[in-house]
């Protein structure tokens, strides 16, 4: 009795290797669509199966199809079926089926109609009907399995283990499948149900990285089937070479430019109040002309600007603590250009992300061998964030809205430059781990802490690394812990912006007097009347936003 596989695939790797090795032994190959195209064009025997159409309206193809597949070499118990007169056709031994999981939040039209089950939904009810005859078949859904499936075939001799190994790859497939259709309607903006009561969603391993946080430590990358991100480009540098802290600082990285840029090139405006009670609106500049640039390490920001252009918005972040530390991963929202390569291929870089390079700056680049060039120009559009915890995951809305309200607290309102260095200095602050404090000088962070365990902290230790640099802008920094006397105080920064309420401290005296102009900060702790009265004898305008953007 001649025997009989099942193709249908979406997924077209080792397709023809293995479909000419079942045809020259023997089988008789059931495909249709996409498949059966690609076989017949090599010039493959196969026979059209018409419950595998996209087409297909009739489910009794599909139920006939899966009643042969199901009667496919049943036990002695079940002879009776066997002797049926249309035994010979449940000879069905191979099911080669695999999907690619999706997610489509544009399925549900306003209003509601019946095309909810996509044309490959018939296929994945035979791939799971199936698995309940998984002892008399191969169920292959990886392209990856073929050559273990030809090895076992050619020798006759198909374990048991290898049958239920593949039949449980099978159900994970399916379960991808179905996630990617439940979360593309749930989610759709016609119920919008971020928090489903099962958070599935599809996500495909798709690179194994060299190695973990630490070299002991194993790690893969998975990334969403349809929305990928800035993690779509990372097959294009050397996978062998990709860690998970490299891996994580490009995603970041890339993540906070797009941020920037997404909330900054509109002109958004904030609702305001004088210290008088007198209402007005304030609008920020659109800054869509402007390129922004960020240096990370670790998830922690080392220096960010925004500039007319690539070459100064690169020189006014790597000038902050960027240029004393290694393996550093800089982001741009420009394209990179020979001029600015020039400079950044002096540093010490693992990566540069930025939406593509010249030829010119490739080439510059490709000279330092170890950093890795990733063009991105997408990202996800996934709104939730997580963190896996002992027996469970903690997920939430991401924190994208910048502020409800603005309160200027002190006589002088801020100026139209200083209302825009808070906004982007919000941004960075808002990026940062909490508590954190931000300190700002012509659109560059000249001072920034971060991951403190209180806003006091945060403020005492951005005191320290504005001091330090602006040692290393004078030339004067030594090669110990002990900063130089001779360093002008005069002019650490001019914004300070803080992801929480900021107490009056002798920290926040020491800032204001070394020419702090602006504060932003959430305001609400029992100092703000201190802190207040010390700002308006000093002419320092601070606003209260009365909301927090903390972080871990």
């Amino acid at each position: 009795m001649t025997k009989r596989a099942v193709i249908h695939v979406e997924n077209t790797e080792n397709l023809v290797e293995f479909a000419e090795f079942l045809a020259t032994s023997g089988w008789t190959i059931l495909s249709a669509n996409k498949t059966e195209e690609i076989l017949r064009k090599q010039k493959i025997p196969v026979t059209k199966e018409n419950a595998l159409s996209e087409n297909n309206m009739f489910i009794a193809d599909t139920s006939n199809l899966i009643r042969k597949i199901m009667m496919t070499k049943y036990r002695d118990e079940d002879e009776q079926y066997i002797s049926r007169p249309d035994a010979e056709e449940n000879n069905i031994y191979i099911i080669c089926i695999n999907l690619l999981p999706s997610i489509n939040t544009s399925i549900v039209s306003k209003q509601f109609d019946n095309h909810l089950c996509p044309n490959n939904f018939y296929v994945s009810t035979v791939l799971r009907n199936s698995f309940r005859n998984y002892e008399n078949l191969l169920i292959l859904t990886d392209p990856a399995d073929y050559k273990e499936a030809m090895i076992q075939l050619r020798t006759n001799n198909i374990s048991k283990e290898f049958r239920i190994y593949l039949a449980a790859k099978a159900l994970n497939m399916i379960s991808a499948f179905d996630a990617g259709l439940s979360a593309s309607i749930l989610q759709s903006p016609q119920y919008n149900e971020k928090f489903m009561n099962y958070l599935m969603i599809p996500l495909k391993r798709e690179l194994q990285l060299h190695s973990g946080i630490n070299a002991q430590q194993s790690a893969y990358l998975y990334k969403t089937p349809t929305e990928i991100g800035s993690v779509g480009n990372f097959l294009k540098a050397q996978g062998k070479d990709l860690s998970y802290t490299l891996v994580n600082d490009i995603s970041f990285a890339w993540g906070q430019i797009n941020t920037l840029f997404t909330l900054l090139k509109n002109q958004p405006t904030v609702k305001s109040t004088n210290s008088d009670g007198y209402e007005f609106t304030t609008q920020f500049t659109p800054l869509s002309g402007t390129v922004f640039s960020l240096a990370v390490k670790f998830g922690t920001i080392l220096g960010a600007s925004h500039a007319t252009n690539v070459l100064d918005s690169f020189k006014s972040t790597y000038t902050y603590d960027a240029i004393s530390t290694t393996n550093t991963v800089f982001a741009c929202s420009a394209v990179i250009n020979g001029e600015a390569a020039e400079e950044i291929v002096k540093g010490n870089f693992a990566a540069i992300v930025a939406p593509s390079f010249t030829p010119e700056a490739k080439q510059i680049l490709s000279q330092n061998k170890k950093t890795k060039l990733v063009p991105s120009s997408k990202i996800t559009n996934i709104e939730l964030e997580g963190r896996f915890i002992n027996g469970g995951l903690l997920v939430q809305t991401k924190d994208t809205t910048l502020f409800h309200q603005w309160k200027v607290r002190t006589k002088n309102r801020p100026s139209q430059l200083q209302t825009d260095e808070m906004v982007f200095g919000m941004l960075l602050a808002m990026a940062a781990r909490s508590y954190s404090a931000v300190l700002l000088k012509q659109n560059s962070i000249c001072g920034i802490a971060q991951g403190c365990t209180s806003i006091k902290r945060a403020v005492d230790g951005l005191w320290y690394e504005a001091l330090k640099h602006t040692e290393r802008e004078s030339g004067l920094a030594g090669n110990d812990f002990h900063l130089n006397n001779d360093i002008d105080t005069s002019n650490l920064g001019e914004v300070l912006v803080c992801d929480a309420a900021i107490p009056f401290c002798e920290s926040t005296k020491i800032l204001i007097d070394s020419g702090l102009k602006a504060i932003l900060q959430t305001g609400g702790t029992s100092t703000d009347d201190e802190l207040i009265d010390y700002c308006n004898e000093h002419g320092v305008v601070m606003v209260f936003t009365g909301m927090t953007h903390l972080s871990f």
